[in-house]
């Protein structure tokens, strides 16, 4: 999916963690063309209480994906509750939680509204950004990457349900995990993010906690990490980028 910002207001935020009054207060102070979520609606250090997780449930299926205009993607905290997979378990995990999202969501079909990925103008979205080490040799341009990640998104379609392991979903050892960088759910953006030359990027994930907002800008690449509790998120309007801050509205 690709979204154009020329004569729009793209509103990009990350990593809810429950804390979705936020969420909803950004969305109606911004009254933006669209509003991006690049993961993350699940499990929190501070809103842990089982009636935070049915309340984040409910408003995810009744207030932010019947709306066409809101877009999110797949998170490693989300991965875990959507699909019965044991190696997309992360940290966090519970069965209270479990059975108190599915109590919302059973019988209610809204797999097909998340994403692995998005394009806002040369800017690719993911949760947690895509590291070099992944993508096919092969490719030259953002288009054939745009194409490789089609591909690959739909092999982990595939091995989502089919209880397999699929790089998408991988941790990095700073996380953990067997990979030696994280896929596009679990890459660390301060160990092991690295520019690709002539890749733009828009990321969560990695919490920034009281620092806001980083990024990382190469030669020919603009990165942007913005997990830091909703405390700023991004507006993109004809092409420009500006970070601001939830405190002000």
């Amino acid at each position: 999916m690709k979204l154009d910002s020329a004569g729009k207001k793209i509103v990009v935020f990350s990593d809810v963690h429950n804390e979705f009054h936020k969420t909803k207060k950004i969305i109606e102070s911004e009254k933006a063309d669209y509003n991006v979520c690049l993961g993350d609606w699940f499990d929190s250090f501070f809103y842990d209480n089982t009636y935070n997780y049915k309340q984040t449930a409910e408003y995810l299926v009744n207030e932010f994906l019947p709306k066409d205009n809101n877009i999110t993607l797949y998170g490693n905290h989300d991965l875990h509750y959507l699909f019965n997979n044991k190696y997309t378990m992360c940290s966090g995990y519970e069965k209270r939680k479990q059975d108190a999202i599915n109590e919302v969501l059973e019988g209610v079909v809204i797999l097909n509204k998340f994403k692995w990925y998005i394009w806002i103008d040369n800017f690719l979205c993911t949760h947690a950004g895509l590291h070099g080490n992944f993508i096919d040799p092969m490719c030259k341009t953002n288009d054939d990457i745009d194409s490789f990640l089609e591909k690959e998104a739909r092999r982990a379609d595939s091995f989502l349900i089919t209880e397999r392991v699929h790089w998408f979903w991988g941790a990095g050892k700073s996380r953990g995990g067997g990979y030696k960088q994280g896929g596009i759910v679990w890459l660390d953006f301060n160990d092991e993010f690295e520019p690709v030359d002539g890749l733009n990027q828009i990321v969560g994930h990695t919490n920034q906690r009281t620092n806001g907002c980083a990024w990382v800008f190469a030669d020919n690449s603009d990165n942007y990490c913005i997990d830091c509790f909703q405390n700023q998120y991004m507006v993109i309007e004809n092409k420009a980028i500006k970070i601001k801050n939830y405190i002000d509205l």
